[in-house]
């Protein structure tokens, strides 16, 4: 087998992110650049509190601040695909504008989504999260009470005032960013997100929170489990009384994953009586089916063999499955399961229900796809099967298993690889996509089948398939996470 191997604990290093043209560096990670000297005066000789307290009062106020038990705030939210990549804006970002409607008393979060087909009203109040996707509120999955806890805790105007509550607030070494001087803060926010913040040396403002955290109950995130998280501070303005940053760009293992930009922002409003209302129908019904996370909300029934040597075509109450594993592929030591699935669970889960369709021993996985949807490494791992890595998809799976402090056998695709024998052969290899170049993909001589996890559009299959067919593979049949059994091409 001529292939490139490692077994190794992962400890990652830091990351340059590139977003918008301009480069961020991940918090945990700053580096000693030359020093700038700061007009202001020089207040590292300031306690903790007393620097908390100048950024509350060049804010408004600690009386005002804490005032506001109302606010409604007009945002655009872009959305970027998480991707490791020096290329700028490597994303595929979307346009998001919305309306977030907050009442802190209760606390309660209302959030109006516009997109061009309908509106999306997003209500947590209290425990509780529904949404009207314009035929009436049904519930909501509990990552969104989760959400509103992590929002309301970075909105920079809470933040300062929850700094000042923190019973362990406490000022760290001075360090830099950009050239510039900042002053570090640590302190446990909202009672639990164990931060640093650090504020501009010379203005006194802050310039970025760090924080790591896990999203156990969000699909997208609950593959990275406990992340680094950043959230950068910019383009300050005034909002009647109160002067905050109106840019908000959050970067979770270190690359951006959104940029939230408040537009208009609108201090103890009056909202309708009914902004927040959740009846004690739907609390009921939210609590008998929405407190589960959302990548174990399905279930899959059964799975069936497409042909001799392919298990594929997972079946359930909803389809398609999203989150599990695809299929698996026969080799001479076993099978070989085709991504990992979202979680631990869809992995385990999927491996049992191929078992009943002949899939009796497992040789490995392939994690070719360069997203966040391989989390069931970590099953993978811990059972101690090699997981085979494109170039592309490798960043992915390292921060998977180092997250989770999980030892790992990753099997480098840089050269075609062959594995098995006879009817029994599959074939490996990397291919350059358009949207991402470094990819895998799997080959069934037997069948002609050929697997390209990372295609997304028609161009993708030609290229994949101009490829395979370089290699001399007799390409009969191309498959894609949409479509895995596949079309002739």
């Amino acid at each position: 087998m001529d292939c490139h191997k490692k077994k190794e604990s992962f400890s990652i290093g830091w990351v340059v992110a590139v977003a918008a043209g301009s480069v961020m560096f991940s918090a945990a990670y700053l580096s000693a650049l030359p020093v700038v000297q700061n007009n202001q005066r020089d207040a590292r000789g300031a306690t903790a509190i007393e620097l908390v307290d100048r950024a509350i009062d060049l804010m408004g106020g600690e009386e005002t601040l804490r005032s506001i038990q109302r606010v409604s705030l007009d945002m655009m939210t872009v959305w970027q695909r998480t991707q490791f990549s020096q290329v700028p804006r490597p994303g595929r970002p979307s346009f998001e504008p919305h309306t977030d409607v907050r009442d802190y008393s209760i606390p309660a979060w209302r959030n109006t989504r516009r997109f061009p087909s309908r509106d999306i009203i997003n209500i947590v109040v209290d425990s509780v999260a529904v949404s009207d996707f314009g035929t009436g509120f049904r519930p909501l999955s509990i990552a969104y009470v989760d959400e509103r806890e992590e929002l309301f805790a970075y909105t920079p105007d809470r933040l300062v005032l929850l700094l000042k509550d923190a019973e362990d607030l406490a000022r760290g070494a001075d360090t830099v960013i950009g050239g510039e001087i900042h002053h570090r803060l640590i302190a446990t926010v909202a009672e639990r997100f164990l931060s640093t913040v650090y504020l501009h040396a010379g203005t006194g403002l802050p310039t970025l929170l760090h924080f790591d955290a896990g999203h156990p109950n969000d699909y997208g995130l609950v593959p990275w489990g406990k992340m680094s998280v950043d959230v950068w501070y910019s383009n300050w303005r005034q909002f009647e009384d109160i002067t905050m940053p109106s840019q908000w760009d959050i970067l979770r293992v270190g690359v951006p994953y959104k940029s939230m930009t408040v537009r208009r922002a609108q201090f103890n409003i009056e909202f309708a009586p009914d902004s927040f209302l959740v009846d004690g129908a739907l609390r009921s019904d939210y609590m008998a089916t929405a407190t589960q996370p959302m990548h174990i909300s399905q279930r899959i029934d059964s799975a069936t063999v497409v042909h001799s040597g392919l298990v594929a075509n997972m079946f359930g109450e909803r389809s398609p499955l999203f989150g599990f594993p695809l299929g698996a592929v026969e080799i001479d030591a076993g099978w070989l399961v085709l991504e990992a699935g979202q979680g631990s669970y869809n992995y385990d889960f999927a491996v049992e229900k191929m078992s009943e369709a002949g899939v009796n021993r497992i040789a490995g996985v392939v994690a070719g796809s360069a997203r966040t949807g391989n989390g069931g490494v970590l099953a993978a791992a811990e059972a101690g099967f090699p997981v085979y890595v494109s170039e592309a998809s490798r960043a992915f799976v390292e921060l998977m298993l180092g997250n989770a402090g999980q030892v790992g056998e990753l099997v480098d695709v840089l050269d075609e690889i062959s594995l098995g024998s006879g009817d029994r052969t599959v074939l490996l290899a990397p291919v350059d996509l358009p949207n991402v170049p470094g990819s895998m993909m799997v080959f069934q001589p037997a069948s002609g089948w050929l697997f390209l996890p990372d295609a997304g559009i028609d161009l993708d299959r030609r290229m994949g398939v101009e490829q395979a067919r370089g290699l001399g593979w007799d390409v009969q049949r191309v498959g894609t996470p949409r479509d895995f059994v596949g079309v002739q091409p």
